[in-house]
């Protein structure tokens, strides 16, 4: 597992897999007096100690959970680096309602460069005046969203979504998929 939540979702995440302080304790060997001034931000666990919280927390984490393999859009749409302003405009133009493209090598090694967002296209053509077939996509990239792992339970991302309103799912190292705030909310 890649990715580890705020301490402050420690107890969070705790209660909603109805795991006792004194449980969590005496799995990552602490006092239950510890896990307590943790949760409440009176103390800090030791990089070591957060690494074995969030291990446990996830491995606990009902099976069942649906995962995000199971919730992610496919086919995923994404952009090369040398694909132009206008093929990103087309997409976004599109019958399929998409606000944001992830950015990859290309299709074999899928590995990701950044992300096109519509809004932020839109922005760039108002404020430079240039030709849209002669923009590179390379050129115009922006933050990359989060990554997450594939078997990730879909509850580990909710405060991804409401920063950030995707994450890419990644599968053997390759983004292999997105989710976006509307996807999640549909198989909540």
């Amino acid at each position: 597992m890649s990715y580890f939540p705020k301490f402050d979702e420690i107890k969070e995440f705790r209660i909603k897999l109805n795991i006792t302080q004194s449980e969590l304790a005496k799995a990552i060997g602490v006092s239950t007096n510890m896990i307590g001034q943790i949760e409440t931000d009176r103390a800090k666990p030791s990089a070591e100690n957060y690494k074995k919280i969030f291990e446990y927390l996830y491995q606990k984490s009902d099976k069942k959970e649906t995962t995000l393999e199971e919730i992610w859009t496919t086919p995923l749409i994404f952009l090369t680096p040398g694909k132009t302003a206008q093929d990103a405009k087309d997409i976004f133009d599109g019958e399929q309602d998409i606000e944001l493209l992830p950015v990859l090598t290309n299709d074999k090694e899928r590995y990701l460069l950044g992300k096109i967002t519509k809004k932020g296209l839109e922005n760039y053509l108002e404020k430079n005046n240039r030709e849209i077939n002669n923009i590179m996509v390379q050129d115009i990239l922006e933050e990359s969203p989060a990554i997450i792992p594939h078997d990730t339970p879909k509850t580990w991302i909710t405060k991804f979504l409401q920063q950030n309103n995707c994450v890419l799912v990644s599968k053997n190292g390759k983004i292999t998929g997105i989710i976006n705030y509307w996807d999640y909310m549909m198989k909540v």
